[in-house]
């Protein structure tokens, strides 16, 4: 499984979590934070994933009356992260299964 977790969610709810991430990345501006490294999860970087994460868990729920593994929310939102960067790695050739 990869990190984009597709195999755990239909194309509606992948798009829906990787733009809802995106927005509040951009919100919250997460990328523009100036903070060391920190491995103890108390720093604002932290609170504010943890925060999005939660709220994106309620998001989904409400949106598709389900709820989803949440592995899903922490892989999307660092997808999202990259996506902001203009880091993700795209896929170059489809899966087998599609050629």
């Amino acid at each position: 499984m990869g990190l984009d977790c597709r195999e755990l969610l239909d194309v509606k709810e992948y798009e829906f979590l990787i733009n809802w991430f995106m927005r509040k990345q951009k919100e919250y501006q997460l990328a523009e934070l100036d903070e060391p490294y920190s491995y103890d999860g108390y720093s604002l970087y932290d609170q504010k994933v943890n925060q999005l994460i939660a709220e994106a868990a309620i998001a989904f729920v409400e949106t598709f009356q389900r709820e989803a593994p949440p592995l899903v929310f922490t892989n999307l939102f660092h997808l999202a992260e990259l996506e902001l960067q203009g880091k993700r790695n795209r896929i170059l050739k489809a899966p087998k299964s599609l050629q």
